[in-house]
């Protein structure tokens, strides 16, 4: 998540905003109304929603009712400090929004890539949520020090927050990438993201999504271009690289915190899928951040 400005449209303005090379997302902080696409289509949004842009979307904020007068967003762009801006149409702003470019890489996984149109929802009303978002607004609102960095925590703090919510709900409509797959699959999904060390079968998997092996197994390769198995692997491969850049575990441990209980095959497969056993693999890694 990278925060970039805090957004504030006042009665009888149109604010337009660029067209971004990543997935924006909007933190509705106050009022509701409605964003408009380049091509004039329109989504309604009330307050405590996040919006989810694709990449390349440029689109218009204004609130709901008649024709109003069109802002652009470099002829109202003020720097906040610490790398942020504030786009304001007036001191009277009936909504306000902080936005951000994110991108989602769970485990190789990219949960944007099927993004093609905006997605609303809203942010659960919980006191953890209600809390960062008020902090949010505060600190975008009076930048200082490390502001940046902490709006961006906070950012990632309500986006966790709602999808734990959901989750728990046995809901995923916020992950994106549900509108174009089977949401069935998700609990798949989301079981062998959570533990994937556990020795997973095709049935178990199967069971939790409410389908038949057969069945679960064709939808699974047509969701995610990939049997379970291979998607499993891939998984623990990443996650173990994740480890090997960021900490200094033995690569026997990396191995077994990721399913591998001989390091052989651990290094055997890992250098299948890098191209370098996981000792070479650290050292390199390390090379480039120095």
């Amino acid at each position: 998540m990278h925060a970039l400005a805090l957004c504030q449209v006042s009665r009888g303005t149109r604010l337009r905003l660029p067209a971004m090379g990543e997935v924006l997302v909007h933190y509705v902080l106050e009022g509701e109304g409605v964003l408009v696409g380049e091509d004039g289509a329109t989504v309604s949004f009330g307050s405590d929603s996040l919006i989810f842009l694709p990449t390349n979307c440029g689109h218009d904020l204004a609130e709901r009712g008649d024709e109003a007068n069109l802002i652009l967003w470099k002829d109202v762009a003020t720097p906040l400090g610490d790398g942020l801006m504030r786009f304001p149409t007036s001191s009277d702003a009936a909504i306000v929004s902080a936005c951000g470019t994110i991108s989602a890489d769970c485990e190789g996984l990219d949960l944007f890539v099927s993004l093609r149109e905006p997605v609303v929802e809203r942010l659960p009303s919980d006191p953890l949520t209600r809390s960062a978002l008020a902090s949010l607004l505060r600190e975008l609102e009076a930048p200082r020090f490390g502001t940046k960095a902490l709006a961006e925590a906070l950012m990632k703090q309500c986006l966790i927050l709602a999808l734990r919510n959901q989750v728990e709900r046995g809901e995923m409509t916020l992950l994106p990438l549900v509108g174009h797959r089977d949401p069935r699959l998700v609990r798949a999904l989301l079981d062998l993201m959570e533990d994937p060390a556990r020795e997973h079968t095709l049935e178990e998997l199967a069971s939790a999504s409410g389908m038949s092996r057969s069945l679960f197994a064709e939808r699974f390769v047509e969701a995610f271009e990939r049997p379970p198995m291979d998607l499993l692997k891939q998984i623990r491969l990443h996650r173990a690289a994740n480890l090997l850049r960021s900490t200094s575990l033995p690569v026997q441990v990396v191995g077994m915190t990721v399913g591998y209980a001989s390091r052989s095959y651990f290094s055997r497969a890992f250098k299948a899928a890098y191209g370098r056993d996981p000792k070479t693999f650290r050292e390199s890694a390390r090379a480039e951040i120095t």
